[in-house]
């Protein structure tokens, strides 16, 4: 089975919250929206490592990426500064300069 599609805008995330709901899954926008960073960020994490090593997970306050290795160890984290907002509303704000904050935070914590 295919993997779903990560949605990457927020035409993207409307899309995927009807076909959801009209499916009888209850979800926002924001819930759709939390799925799809951290389902990029783990991408982004895969294709730059050349493989699955690492996981993505939320820390406990959905505020921070957090990038935890084999042995459950934090390898890493990706948080908005004090002044943004969280990454949820800057997705809704502009979509493509979350991805490319998330491409350069796995790019500075993996190394390459």
């Amino acid at each position: 089975m295919a993997e779903p599609k990560i949605p990457q805008d927020m035409q993207e995330v409307k899309d995927q919250v009807i076909l959801m709901n009209a499916r009888g899954f209850e979800v926002s926008e924001d819930d759709v929206i939390r799925e799809a960073l951290k389902a990029g960020f783990q991408a982004i994490v895969n294709d730059r490592m050349d493989g699955n090593y690492d996981t993505v997970r939320w820390d406990d306050e959905f505020k921070g990426l957090q990038i935890v290795g084999i042995d459950d160890s934090l390898e890493g984290e990706i948080q908005p500064t004090d002044d943004e907002p969280s990454f949820i509303e800057q997705f809704k704000e502009d979509a493509n300069k979350v991805w490319f904050k998330l491409d350069n935070a796995a790019a500075s914590i993996i190394g390459r």
